[in-house]
């Protein structure tokens, strides 16, 4: 009986046992049809792992094809986190062979731990020695690699780096954003500049290759290779030899207003083709060299630029606004003249003094310039005669002759701009809550109170008086071209606005501007010159004992080709400190030979 019962229990047990496995079985079949490609794959993971051959950005070439920024070959040590195994002794090794700092290694681990199978890269430009050492103790170095990689090259240095911008490491944000579009948590892609604004075109598109990895780390063969793709090339209107001679001149400036005792802190220098609105030149001082971003800066690198009170990472020539000064008395003076307030005959009577309602509006020759029409107002930067000007028109009139000219607008470049100010009575009841008084109406017309303007909104305004009021938008890309050299894109020319007013009026300005070359508060620094010089000379007061200076011009006369604006903040006087940079520029546009530093009229006698 006790037998009997024993071998029942046996019986029931193993048919338990059975019915067990026979489950299992079927589970694991089950699940060997229906996900054995997902754990294939998973497995396959294990041991492949994908390196990625990252492609060079495309090539920012000038107006005549001079290679101004590309991409340059290097190698890169690496590291995967997950691969990474026997921390402690690699990371010596690593040390050893390479130099890298220990904490450098371990911050590096720490920023992979999102991405542990994706390449950290800790250092490049490795030299052959170094290179060596890698190789020699790669089975030692679990998890580190050599990677092929392109750094970006701004061949110049610092040359029109506000205008290029400049690359650096994709944020975990923008990762996120782009990652379906085939980029990597290591890219590096454009920050500011053309680089981030034509991202898309110069970008190229990497390749890479799958390697087989076995237990301890280490790669043991390829198994299959993709080609990258070049970027896109840009080619810009932008002249690299003129934009040299630019940033020369505005440093010199710069350095030499200091030298006399002014606290200039930099300036811009805009250069526009008046037949199509190119940009032929674009400098901003002080500048910094965008190859610092390209290898990664250090802290010092970094503080030494963030903390600079001079803001050198501020492009001066868009997104700097400032007084316009009496660069501004050409849009007075083209109101007055449009609706009727003046004509071309008129003579006004400059005593260096002007009075409305008891308060008393001084000129900066406070003797007097005596008898001026408006061409000779305009020439001789007469404050009395558009304090006038300006008190027939009134703030709201003249406010929309500015924004007809472009003040306060956006001027349509590709860059990032501030669009100025244009103050009307209702913007400062507004803005302070206080009426707006005729005094500030007469400071208004002469470019000064409320008025702000960027140095490249100046460079417009001549433009279009140039043109007899056509005004092109500001282009820096004339073409695109593909890796293998086709054009594919063209940019033409484009009237961004047309401004009408009589013949004569034009006329009649033109004739002001011309004189202040030949006659008037630029003639010493133009004189020999061997164009005739359209401009008009502007020292903007800023409520310190600092004054910025403006020369706006266009060239030649007869015939404009090119529309220059000089600026330097706190800099001085508009002809001691602004209209030299421009004849500077005019030589190196013209192909004349550099007379040196031109004569300037004494401080305190011009405008």
């Amino acid at each position: 009986m006790w037998q009997f019962e024993t071998n029942r229990r046996l019986t029931i047990f193993g048919g338990i046992i059975a019915a067990v496995i026979g489950l299992l079985v079927l589970r694991l079949a089950w699940m060997q049809l229906l996900h054995g490609p997902q754990y294939k794959k998973q497995a396959d993971e294990n041991r492949v792992r994908q390196r990625t051959e990252y492609a060079p950005r495309g090539e920012i070439r000038d107006r005549h094809g001079a290679v101004l920024v590309a991409s340059r070959p290097s190698f890169a040590v690496s590291i995967i986190p997950a691969e990474f195994t026997n921390r402690a002794a690699t990371s010596e090794i690593l040390v050893a062979a390479t130099g890298i700092q220990s904490e450098i290694i371990n911050a590096k681990l720490k920023e992979g731990e999102k991405f542990p199978y994706t390449p950290i890269r800790l250092k490049h430009d490795l030299d052959s020695a170094v290179l060596a050492k890698i190789e020699e103790r790669k089975r030692d170095l679990p998890g580190v690699i050599i990677e092929p990689i392109a750094v970006r090259h701004y061949i110049y240095g610092q040359l029109a780096a506000h205008l290029f911008g400049y690359v650096g490491g994709i944020s975990e944000e923008e990762y996120a954003k782009r990652k379906n579009a085939g980029y990597s948590p290591q890219d590096r892609i454009g920050l500011t500049g053309l680089e981030r604004l034509r991202e898309d075109r110069l970008r190229g598109i990497n390749g890479g290759w799958q390697v087989e990895i076995n237990a301890e780390g280490n790669e043991v063969r390829r198994l299959g290779e993709s080609p990258t793709t070049p970027g896109h090339t840009l080619l810009l209107t932008l002249d690299a030899n003129l934009q040299k001679a630019a940033e020369d001149a505005l440093e010199l400036q710069v350095n030499t207003s200091r030298r006399i005792g002014e606290p200039a802190k930099g300036g811009a220098v805009v250069v526009l083709s008046t037949r199509t609105g190119g940009v032929l030149a674009l400098a901003s001082n002080p500048a910094y060299d965008p190859n610092l971003f390209a290898d990664g800066l250090n802290d010092k690198e970094w503080n030494s630029i963030i903390k600079n009170p001079n803001n050198p990472l501020t492009n001066r020539a868009t997104s700097g606004v400032y007084p316009p000064a009496s660069v501004f008395k050409i849009v007075t003076a083209a109101a007055a003249l449009d609706t009727g307030l003046t004509t071309e005959t008129e003579i006004f009577d400059d005593k260096g003094v002007y009075s409305l309602s008891g308060w008393k509006f001084f000129g900066w020759n406070t003797k007097g310039l005596g008898r001026l029409n408006i061409a000779g107002a305009l020439a001789m930067s007469s404050d009395p005669v558009f304090y006038e000007l300006g008190h027939r028109l009134g703030a709201d009139t003249l406010a929309s002759y500015a924004l007809t000219f472009g003040y306060g607008k956006a001027s349509g470049i590709e860059l990032p701009e501030e669009h100025g100010l244009v103050p009307t009575e209702e913007w400062k009841v507004n803005t302070y809550g206080e009426q707006w008084y005729p005094g500030e109406t007469l400071i208004a017309a002469i470019g000064q109170g409320y008025y702000l303007a960027t140095p490249l909104q100046q460079a417009m305004l001549l433009q279009a008086v140039a043109n007899g009021g056509i005004a092109y938008r500001p282009m820096i890309v004339e073409k695109i071209l593909s890796p293998q050299g086709v054009v594919v894109e063209t940019f033409l020319p484009e009237v961004s606005r047309t401004l009408y007013l009589k013949p004569e009026s034009w006329e009649t300005i033109r004739k002001g501007l011309v004189e202040v070359t030949t006659s008037g508060t630029a003639s010493a620094v133009f004189k020999g010159f061997p164009h005739t010089v359209a401009g008009k000379t502007g020292s903007a007061e800023t409520g310190r004992k600092a004054t910025h200076a403006w020369f706006a011009c266009y060239a030649p006369a007869e015939a404009p080709e090119v529309a220059v604006v000089a600026f330097v903040e706190d800099g001085g006087e508009g002809s001691v400190a602004a209209a030299p940079i421009a004849r500077k520029v005019l030589e190196a546009y013209f192909g004349i030979p550099s007379a040196g530093q031109p004569p300037t009229p004494p401080k305190g006698t011009t405008d």
